[in-house]
């Protein structure tokens, strides 16, 4: 409270915050309980903050990283064709875009074009493509690669590999010296 100068009617000026505690003396008031719920409160919403900004600003994960390729079946090649079809099957643990394809076996197969496509985390994708054989060239080792799918996001682009399994290699073995016997 402040007295006023001589010569005023008025007796008492009150200032608004003169009566309010400190913030230190506030807290010494509260229970003991409600102090450990503030402060348990408070820590749980600023790691929840940090975590959300840690999660928002992670980028995502590399593309091949993420996308598993598994050859689901291979079709033996139509009377004197000179191609024969794959199947593959495409999953991914995040968001990432199917470009295109690559040949593994270089040169010995041509892959004819797939189309691009959105792959969701979660979905799995079936692609179906031909391969055109050259017989010319030496038969592969198996192991290698059949083929590479093109996949990009934010992060960038790669290669994820089509490894066949050694059964799947007998089976594209045997469509290649199928159509190279005639």
């Amino acid at each position: 409270m402040v007295t006023p100068s001589e010569g005023e009617d008025r007796d008492l000026v009150e200032t608004a915050d003169a009566d309010l505690p400190l913030l230190r003396e506030r807290w010494q008031a509260l229970s003991r309980r409600a102090r450990a719920t503030i402060a348990v409160s408070a820590s749980v919403a600023s790691l929840g903050a940090l975590l959300g900004y840690v999660v928002a600003t992670r980028p995502p994960p590399d593309p091949v990283a993420a996308t598993s390729v598994r050859i689901t079946g291979v079709e033996m090649p139509h009377r004197y064709g000179l191609d024969f079809g794959i199947t593959l099957q495409v999953t991914s643990a995040s968001l990432v875009t199917f470009t295109g394809t690559k040949e593994g076996y270089d040169d010995i197969l041509q892959i004819l074009p797939v189309t691009a496509a959105a792959l969701h985390p979660g979905r799995a994708h079936t692609l179906h493509t031909r391969l055109n054989v050259y017989c010319q060239l030496p038969q592969p080792s198996p192991g290698t690669p059949l083929l590479f799918l093109t996949v990009r996001n934010a992060r960038g682009e790669g290669r994820a590999p089509a490894v066949p399994t050694a059964a799947q290699f007998e089976s594209i073995y045997r469509a290649v010296q199928e159509i190279c016997r005639h």
